[in-house]
């Protein structure tokens, strides 16, 4: 007879939850590893065995810290090659095959985890950052948020039994936050709140408005919203022209300055969305939970370390962690807005180099540990689910298993060995249950 499984017992039990994917392995160029679940300690021997196709030319290795150091690189002139590697520290070791197969370029990846219950980061906490925000939080209660709702005419008919509305609450900076809510309309009653936050997916775009009908059918009160100063249902035609103009490289806006950087806006947008669901009359004041992924995952940790109103995080593949992971030979995460490869953003010309990599800048550098994911995440006591790919060349696993590793409440981590950015398509994350359980854990009632 299968035992039942208490609610977060999932989170007591095993906090560290790997899961080798199986695939279809392309026969003639594969990479394989001696530990299927790619799990080593400091010390053990990861072998690596790489197999070339006959069609396979101009191969080469690329031994690296997660995507940064490099650590071997060379030319491969067999066919079958073996690898053996060690870490003398906690980190992720990255085998890379670049080549071309049948006059095509093509790439393929392993790698193996060392300790990554151990990674620490390489950030650290400005003396005044809790200052800075406290006074972020001031200007944005001093503007009201005069909350206006309408219906969707665009509605989704999935879910007949929830209501659906566009909404717009004023923000900082004559902006304002754009999203959607939504709701059960077959009971009256209280509900626990869960506000979905948008991954940058290009720029700017138009969040799903399933995003928060999915979670209202399973009774939540549920919000999404733009990461930007812009409105959602728009034509495809008009967030192109907001990504080529007034848009392009937002991430690099501002980021000599912490108090002009674009993404303080953003982070603000959480706590303000924060404030509308808290101050709803159908939130049971019980379960207060963030979700999102890349951009929206890094939202997630910032958002929960700002407001400890929040009571749980579930989120994959956060970005914006370790802004400065290469000032210390390690990688950054996206949006790797700290330049290391450029002498004009007041750094030193004739610093020295990061691994060839170039100077990196200090100016921005220390812009960055304000806005750093890992510096928010220290400040969680609430339960937190991260879940990461080892192949993630986007947001390198090491970054996030930085901000992993310094929460301080309740936590689990669904580390997927053989899958990069998209690790949220993992089965074993299985998100909405997580957020589920978090919020019966905290005694809100759902649907049946």
């Amino acid at each position: 007879m299968k035992r039942k499984m208490k609610p977060m017992a999932w989170l007591r039990q095993r906090r560290w939850i790997r899961y080798p994917l199986r695939m279809t392995i392309d026969e003639q160029d594969r990479i394989t590893r001696n530990h299927a679940d790619a799990m080593y300690h400091v010390g053990d021997v990861a072998v690596f065995e790489i197999h070339l196709g006959q069609g396979t030319t101009d191969a080469q290795l690329c031994l690296s810290l997660d995507g940064h150091k490099v650590l071997l690189h060379q030319p491969l002139s067999e066919r079958h090659v073996t690898i053996r590697q060690q870490l003398d520290a906690p980190g992720v070791l990255r085998c890379r095959v670049n080549g071309m197969r049948h006059n095509k370029p093509f790439s393929m990846l392993c790698a193996a985890a060392f300790d990554p219950e151990q990674i620490t980061p390489t950030t650290t906490t400005p003396e005044d950052f809790h200052e800075f925000w406290a006074a972020q939080k001031t200007a944005l209660a001093a503007v009201p948020a005069a909350p206006r709702l309408e219906p969707d005419p665009e509605a989704p008919t999935s879910h007949p039994d929830c209501s659906l509305q566009r909404i717009r609450l004023d923000h900082i900076d004559n902006s304002a936050v754009y999203g959607y809510v939504a709701q059960p309309t077959d009971s009256s009653g209280p509900l626990p709140a869960v506000l979905v936050l948008q991954n940058h997916g290009g720029g700017a775009w138009s969040v799903p408005r399933e995003w928060v009908t999915d979670l209202a059918a399973l009774g939540f009160l549920a919000m999404a919203i733009n990461t930007h100063d812009v409105d959602n249902g728009l034509p495809a035609a008009e967030y192109e022209r907001l990504n080529k103009g007034p848009l392009a490289s937002y991430t690099l806006r501002g980021f000599m300055d912490r108090d002009e950087y674009y993404f303080r806006a953003p982070y603000l947008r959480v706590l303000r969305a924060l404030d509308y669901l808290v101050d709803h009359p159908r939130w049971d004041g019980k379960s207060l939970i963030l979700t999102g992924r890349s951009q929206g995952g890094g939202l997630s940790l910032v958002g929960a370390g700002l407001d400890p109103r929040v009571t749980g995080v579930v989120c994959a593949v956060p970005a914006m962690c370790e802004h400065g992971g290469p000032r210390f030979g390690r990688p950054a995460g996206w949006p790797r807005f700290v330049p290391t490869d450029e002498h004009d953003y007041g750094g030193d010309p004739n610093a020295p180099t990061v691994d060839g990599h170039g100077p990196l800048s200090d100016v921005v550098w220390q812009v960055s540990r304000y806005y750093d994911a890992v510096n928010f995440a220290r400040r969680i006591h609430c339960p937190a689910v991260i879940c990461l790919g080892l192949l993630d060349t986007c947001v390198p696993a090491m970054t996030a298993l930085s901000a992993y590793n310094v929460l301080a409440g309740q936590r689990a981590v669904v580390i997927s060995p053989d899958r990069g950015h998209d690790a949220d398509r993992d089965p074993h994350y299985r998100r909405n249950e997580r957020i589920c359980a978090i919020a019966t854990t905290a005694g809100s009632s759902l649907r049946t």
